[in-house]
């Protein structure tokens, strides 16, 4: 059968890839949320019970079992490539790594001219293998389908055709027509959302898609899920911008990701790549409150090389972030002044969201000591603090009604 909500992928050496060359407890307590697993093997740490295939539910992913299932991914563009070029050995101890660490999804290319040398044939041909060995780890692949297709000659019905009649077959694979489908690397026919959603409509059944990152147009969010690529502002401005995703999950009702947003890498590199552990916290922790889903870009993942040092860091802050808010994403969702009406003062923080359910309520403050390092919560009659938590760059305050 065919199926009506598919999509198309792109590479990065586009604008939106920030500049890659074409070639890319009690209540004053403060207590440091869950760290990320940092060591260990894939036996001890795997999410092994990941049941596939997974659908979407709403604005969240689910698995075969009807369970939710998290999606925390990681840029790792080449691992189809070094498939392809007989590197399986470095494949798998880069699945190893990202299994142990408990993410869920690498987002892989499967053709490229740029930022390295991938045939959409050899893309397909390497994708069944990277499959199998990312679900015998509990991962999940985004396969972008298209990427780097200006001046290039492809029978794209076939292609997508083909990638879809894999990815039905393995169950763990997640697919996106195109990357960045409105970017000048892109064949002009992909700037049109229709073509795109022409090329997803070819998909079988049972596979989850994605049209292409949808800040070109809203009609590229019109898949399973949806995927952005929040501008790379400089310093503390990437992060602010993930607060239009509230909008755009109101409007979409489907699940969003956070996809390719600012990377980590050694050092800063103003509107293209962050090492602050703060910034990449409090955006795991923004965008998990509020109810996107995310993906970890680095430098060293356009080549899917493990992170180095600075990179590793900045993921683990961005993990702390997540758990610091996993589990707060339900209720009402409060914003600036709704905060201070409905849930009492806040001093300090440079952004403040709030969550209201019926008799418990959280507070998640962004920068929390942006000025003098005070925070205060001045809470409205009624309300009980219970408990602060803290991450790189974020602070989580919960209270419940007073009985």
């Amino acid at each position: 059968m065919m199926r009506s909500t598919l999509f198309f992928l792109l590479l990065p050496l586009c604008s939106g890839c920030g500049g890659e060359p074409a070639s890319e407890s009690v209540a004053p307590a403060t207590q440091p949320a869950p760290a990320a697993a940092q060591t260990g093997s894939v036996a001890d740490q795997a999410i092994s019970d990941a049941t596939f295939p997974l659908r979407v539910e709403g604005t969240r992913f689910v698995n075969a079992s009807g369970e939710p299932f998290a999606w925390r991914g990681i840029t790792a563009f080449r691992l189809a490539e070094m498939i392809s070029t007989g590197r399986e050995s470095d494949v798998v101890r880069y699945l190893d790594w990202a299994a142990a660490r408990k993410l869920t999804v690498v987002r892989v290319l499967l053709m490229a001219r740029h930022l390295f040398q991938l045939t959409p044939d050899a893309g397909r041909a390497a994708l069944p293998r990277l499959l199998d060995l990312a679900k015998a780890r509990g991962l999940a692949v985004e396969v972008v389908a298209l990427a780097d297709t200006e001046g290039l000659s492809l029978d794209y019905d076939g292609h997508v055709q083909g990638v879809g009649k894999i990815a039905v077959e393995k169950g763990n694979a997640f697919v996106e027509i195109a990357n960045e489908p409105g970017h000048a690397t892109q064949d002009r026919r992909l700037h049109a959302p229709a073509v795109v959603k022409r090329l997803a409509d070819l998909l079988p059944d049972g596979v989850v898609s994605a049209l292409g990152s949808a800040e070109y147009d809203d009609a590229y969010a019109a898949g399973d899920y949806a995927t952005f690529h929040f501008p790379r502002h400089r310093e503390w401005g990437h992060v602010a911008s993930l607060a239009d995703a509230i909008p755009m999950l109101a409007k979409w009702r489907k699940p969003l990701i956070n996809d390719e947003p600012i990377g980590a890498a050694a050092e800063y590199q103003p509107g293209r790549r962050d090492n602050s552990l703060e910034r990449f916290g409090a955006a795991g922790a923004l965008a998990e409150f509020i109810g996107m889903h995310s993906t970890f870009h680095y430098e060293g993942g356009l080549q899917a090389n493990l992170p180095g040092e600075r990179e590793a860091a900045c993921l683990h802050a961005w993990q702390r972030g997540i758990e610091l808010a996993a589990g707060h994403a339900s209720g009402e969702l409060l914003t600036g002044q709704d905060v201070t009406a409905r849930l009492g003062r806040v001093t300090g923080g440079r952004q403040v969201f709030g969550r209201l359910a019926s008799d418990r309520a959280a507070v998640l403050i962004v920068d929390p000591a942006n000025s003098d390092g005070k925070t205060v919560v001045d809470w409205a009659d009624g309300w009980a603090e219970e408990r602060r938590v803290t991450a790189p760059g974020a602070l989580l305050v919960t209270a419940t009604r007073r009985r």
